[in-house]
């Protein structure tokens, strides 16, 4: 047998290296990595701060006495933003709004960064500012968050800003200095914050595909369970259902020492509508039938579910004989006012039902089997009496025999 190639079990990723997905996924993306980005800012913000605070530290401690009023009273707006910003972050209502205000934010403190050397005159005092450029290009693309293409035009256009307010209001920029310091480091920046989200839009990607086949898992496992409990018919709860539900209200009943009431409902003369209707016709005529009765299904315990053929059943807990007796002679005038004409039914030429209904208290004792057995007689019972009627089941009174010696004796 011939090996696999390794190459066709790999996942083709739809536009990563061109930092695009598809529009569904694109926009799935964007909300997933702006709330990745806004949670972890909320921490990023007071480092950032931090690190600013050493680097205004050491530049002061460096700085020429002649210039430290100008340049901390310029540089300070750097720190005034990132707190801002860190601010921000910490309302969730405004999560959705993370890449607005924090790539405005990196935009300014970009461009007072570029800005400030172009109105030092000491180049001692140039250099320090320099210092500043890189801090700020290196917090935007590696720590702000920001998706590279927001990230890389607030890097960009904050730089021009910066080195057109220093050009015409300014002494100038020293373009060495200038491609030493910002050009190289926003090169650097823009290839690692590439790379960062070409990462994190592969695991995004790994991530979603395995949700969705989890989901797609957990859909499919709801379905065969739906499936294994219910009758393809007329959707109505299968015989492997109804017995876990008997089993599991009479346990309840006895329990509670409440009465447990069913239905046995049969279609009349369903042998001879299929014959003269015809199969399909019969299967229409039955979920006509199951949506009739499941109305009946009012409270939490109750349960309506084909027995099998053309036989239903109704389960009903805490249903005592006299409620149950008024259901089934609701039942039988629901079925009659459905008008479904039956020309072999001469009892009233439309589908009529026989119903056989038992009740029974199991802490009087007696299982489960026996109540639908019960239930099964009296069916018979109202069949027997002409059909399109209810028969509450009773039992058998009791038989006296007289013996030889003219003693009474109960059989």
């Amino acid at each position: 047998m011939a090996e696999t190639d390794p190459r066709s079990r790999r996942v083709v990723v739809p536009g990563v290296r061109w930092l695009r997905f598809p529009r569904r996924l694109e926009a799935e993306y964007r909300d997933y990595q702006c709330l990745e980005a806004v949670d972890s800012f909320r921490v990023k913000a007071f480092y950032i701060l931090f690190l600013y605070m050493l680097l205004v530290t050491g530049i002061y401690a460096l700085a020429p006495e002649a210039v430290l009023g100008l340049w901390l009273g310029t540089y300070i707006w750097v720190g005034v933003i990132v707190l801002a910003a860190g601010v921000l972050a910490q309302f969730r209502a405004l999560d959705r709004y993370f890449p607005l205000y924090a790539g405005f934010g990196s935009f300014l403190a970009v461009t007072l960064s570029m800005a400030i050397p172009g109105f030092l005159d000491e180049p001692e005092s140039v250099q320090l500012a320099n210092v500043s450029v890189i801090y700020a290009l290196v917090i935007v693309y590696a720590m702000v968050g920001l998706r590279f293409p927001v990230a890389t035009l607030a890097c960009w256009a904050g730089g021009m800003v910066g080195w057109f307010i220093a050009e015409h209001f300014g002494r100038g920029i020293d373009w060495l200095m200038a491609h030493r310091t910002y050009t190289g480091v926003s090169l650097l920046g823009m290839f690692l914050c590439y790379t960062e989200e070409v990462r994190g839009r592969l695991l995004f990607f790994n991530q979603s595909q395995l949700l969705r086949q989890q989901q797609r898992t957990q859909r499919l496992a709801e379905r065969l369970h739906r499936l294994s409990r219910e009758d393809s018919l007329t959707s109505l709860a299968n015989r492997r259902y109804f017995d876990e539900a008997l089993d599991r209200e009479w346990r309840r009943c006895q329990r509670d020492k409440r009465p447990l009431a069913i239905m046995l409902v049969d279609v009349d003369r369903f042998k001879a509508y299929n014959d003269h209707y015809g199969h399909l016709q019969g299967d229409e005529c039955l979920r006509a039938l199951a949506e009739e009765l499941g109305r009946y299904s009012r409270r939490g315990g109750d349960l309506v579910a084909r027995f099998g053929g053309e036989e239903f059943i109704l389960l009903y807990p805490g249903v005592d004989e006299t409620e149950a007796v008024r259901l089934a002679s609701r039942l039988c005038r629901s079925v009659r006012a459905l008008g479904i004409p039956h020309a072999d039914n001469p009892t009233s030429g439309e589908v009529t039902i026989s119903v056989g209904v038992a009740v029974k208290t199991p802490a009087d004792g007696g299982t489960s089997l026996q109540l639908l057995d019960e239930a099964d007689r009296a069916l018979y019972q109202a069949k027997q009496s002409g059909r399109d009627n209810w028969r509450l089941y009773e039992p058998p009174p009791t038989v006296r025999l007289v013996s030889d010696n003219g003693n009474r004796k109960e059989d």
